[in-house]
């Protein structure tokens, strides 16, 4: 018998930085996977608990996809465990989370989903406060919720190594915790109109992929016609 499989998707809007998030995931050793039978890439890794307790984790990501997206339920099918993620400095990105609930599954009762808070580097920007992040986890009787900065790796493994393990009923102690921990980087920002670097990356990047996808719906209505 192999070891238990934890299914992890984020949700959330197309610049609140998942795939940023996911690339610290990968930065810790994860080994890119491709599922032929749906056509999606995921991320995987095997984690090791105390007591020798195991587990491999899967690490989804919708990319850009918006709500009304077709492949959304193959990203869904299986989960285990959804980061519904926002952007601490756009108050869009957490409004919006009310909508991204509605593609969640209600059928499963194995499915945990948690409230991610991202960019919480960029302190001087915070918009959505921690008495709103704690309100929506009441409110949708969510498992728990996170912060996290992609950007300067706080939160981050600690986060996911937390809930990998609550999946398999394994209560990391703080102790344990701790050695998931990253230090925290503030970013300053000195532009005119507010922004920085590691923002104007993470849109840059959504721009590109939706760039691509436009481009290549084209060229199949093109060859479509001819």
């Amino acid at each position: 018998m192999g070891d238990p499989v934890v299914k992890l998707t984020l949700l959330g809007n197309g610049s609140v930085g998942k795939s940023s998030i996911i690339a610290r995931f990968v930065a810790d050793g994860f080994e890119k996977q491709y599922m032929q039978t749906v056509g999606l890439d995921f991320f995987e890794k095997k984690l090791q608990f105390p007591r020798d307790q195991r587990v491999v984790l899967e690490v989804w990501d919708i990319g850009g996809q918006n709500m009304t997206s077709k492949m959304l339920d193959k990203y869904l099918f299986g989960a285990t465990v959804i980061f519904l993620c926002y952007d601490v400095t756009d108050a869009k990105s957490f409004a919006d989370l009310d909508d991204w609930l509605h593609v969640v599954p209600t059928s499963s009762k194995r499915l945990c989903v948690y409230l991610v808070g991202n960019k919480i580097d960029l302190r001087h920007l915070r918009v959505v406060s921690l008495d709103a992040h704690n309100a929506f986890v009441k409110k949708h009787a969510l498992h728990g919720g996170f912060l996290l900065s992609a950007q300067s790796g706080d939160n981050v493994l600690r986060s996911v190594h937390q809930i990998a393990a609550r999946a398999i009923g394994v209560e990391l102690s703080e102790y344990e915790l701790q050695f998931y921990d990253a230090p925290v980087v503030a970013t300053v920002v000195d532009t005119a109109d507010h922004r920085t670097a590691i923002a104007d990356a993470i849109e840059a990047e959504d721009l590109r992929l939706e760039e691509a996808k436009q481009k290549k719906r084209a060229k199949r209505a093109n060859c479509a016609i001819m």
